[in-house]
């Protein structure tokens, strides 16, 4: 007996009802009416031959095969999206000069260049890596033509995501609460060493600066070490690190904005593409890593 083929546009419903909880949410999601998404759910099973949902009230909960199935639809769905950027991508040729967060050199970069590479084959890269506060006085500059970079948290600045600052050390660094948190920072100026040492003064925890780095890498390497404890982002903890601070009962740290920046130059189609890849993998990367 041949598989019935899924249709798409029904796993999205899916994955939006996945993420958003209710019917409700899922129409605002996808775009479609509640007893649409209604409908849709019910063909989905019909197809699948078996419940996905477990109903309480309102709110809808994926069951055992709900569960199974959503995480084939996202996979199905990447595939998509990957298939349509691979043909549209390869009619789209020129340069464009990218700038990304040091942040991301370990962790999105590869991830980032590689599908670019793969779906945009005709157009060339030239790649700067660099602190943020560089990042965007190059793209004022137009420097850079677009740049991924971390950014405070303004009603002003239109974030492409948000995700939190976090404290971060090796898995076996230790500290006895009598003395001063050993600190591991970069130098000023840093959003994230503003945001470390203003949330331990307001909880009455002392602290002293153990290193100081204009690399990004030196403060890795010293972390690893057990030297101490840093502050970056959630979303772009290295190998080997972890976020540390339930563990050592460190105060919350505040959000921080991800941004795609421009140069106020006339625009291109590399660079248009370039900065919808940019948008899609924050999505992807927030939401799903």
């Amino acid at each position: 007996m041949r598989a019935p083929l899924l249709e798409l546009n029904l796993l999205q419903t899916l994955t939006a009802i996945h993420e958003g909880g209710t019917l409700a949410r899922a129409a605002d999601r996808v775009n479609r009416t509640q007893s649409a998404v209604s409908l849709q759910v019910q063909r989905l099973e019909a197809l699948v031959g078996v419940e996905l949902f477990s109903r309480e009230g309102r709110a809808l909960r994926l069951n055992t095969a709900g569960e199974a199935l959503v995480a084939y639809a996202e996979r199905m769905l990447d595939l998509n999206g990957e298939a349509v950027a691979a043909v549209r991508g390869r009619t789209v040729s020129g340069s464009v000069r990218l700038g990304m967060s040091v942040d991301f050199e370990h962790t999105w970069l590869p991830k980032a260049m590689a599908r670019f590479a793969t779906t945009h084959p005709r157009i060339q890269v030239e790649l700067r890596v660099d602190r943020n506060s560089a990042l965007q006085q190059a793209v004022a500059r137009r420097d850079l033509d677009i740049a991924l970079i971390f950014d405070n948290v303004s009603r002003h600045k239109a974030a492409s995501g948000l995700t939190h600052m976090e404290w971060i050390a090796s898995p076996a660094f230790t500290w006895d609460r009598s003395a001063e948190l050993p600190l591991l920072l970069l130098e000023d100026p840093c959003m994230f060493r503003t945001g470390a040492t203003r949330a331990l003064e307001d909880a009455g925890i002392r602290w002293r600066l153990a290193v100081t780095s204009p690399s990004l890498g030196g403060i890795w390497a010293t972390a690893s070490a057990c030297m101490g404890v840093t502050v970056r982002s959630a979303a772009a903890i290295p190998e080997g690190l972890a976020a540390v601070g339930a563990k050592l009962g460190l105060p919350a740290l505040p959000e921080v904005g991800i941004r795609v920046i421009e140069a106020a130059s006339r625009g291109s189609a590399p660079r248009a593409t370039l900065r919808s890849v940019l948008h899609e993998l924050v999505d992807e990367l927030l939401v799903r890593g």
